[in-house]
């Protein structure tokens, strides 16, 4: 769903989840910069460290909005809290950017999320027999599977400002328990 031109991937949020994800990112797409903002000053550190690990410039935003407005890529992984406030706005992301939301989309304002051009969540299903929905449903395109076959399209413009939001599909729980398992039986480590 991003464009494969993405130089500047930003992370709200700065934990395991945020490495793994500019590791992966770095090995797909012609990075230059790292843009971070996040709550714990040691996680910060460890993501710049990575992130010149790689060869790429680090920057310290002092907002989320800072961290998201210049990014063509954003990750958003923050530790979910009930009594935490919105405080992203989707409408300040860039045209073309791609958004992987990972956290529920709990640090998003749910009502500017009509501001984005398509939204893919990880299972429609799922999402339908849930209370809390993650983004309103007739904002949502399609679903991972969809997404997946082709029945939904990856993006209809150069501009377009796509989210993947990611509830975590009880399917995938229910693989990875059961990889954690094997692995302890045989003493083989699961890398984070």
């Amino acid at each position: 769903m991003a464009r494969e031109d993405s130089s500047v991937a930003a992370f709200v949020g700065c934990g395991v989840q945020a490495r793994s994800h500019l590791k992966a990112f770095a090995d797909l797409f012609p990075l230059r910069q790292v843009r971070v903002f996040g709550r714990g000053q040691s996680n910060i550190d460890r993501l710049c460290e990575l992130a010149e690990s790689l060869s790429l410039k680090p920057i310290r935003c002092a907002s989320g909005e800072e961290a998201i407005a210049a990014a063509d890529l954003v990750v958003t992984s923050i530790t979910y809290s009930a009594e935490m406030t919105p405080f992203l706005d989707a409408g300040c992301l860039r045209p073309g950017a791609f958004a992987a939301i990972t956290d529920l989309a709990a640090p998003w304002i749910k009502d500017r999320f009509s501001t984005l051009d398509q939204i893919i969540i990880d299972d429609l299903e799922q999402e339908a027999a849930l209370p809390n929905k993650l983004a309103a449903p007739a904002l949502v395109s399609g679903d991972l599977s969809a997404l997946v076959l082709g029945k939904v399209s990856v993006r209809e413009h150069a501009d377009d400002r796509n989210a993947f939001i990611f509830r975590g599909h009880a399917l995938g729980d229910l693989a990875l328990s059961a990889l954690a398992l094997q692995r302890s039986r045989t003493g083989e480590p699961i890398d984070p």
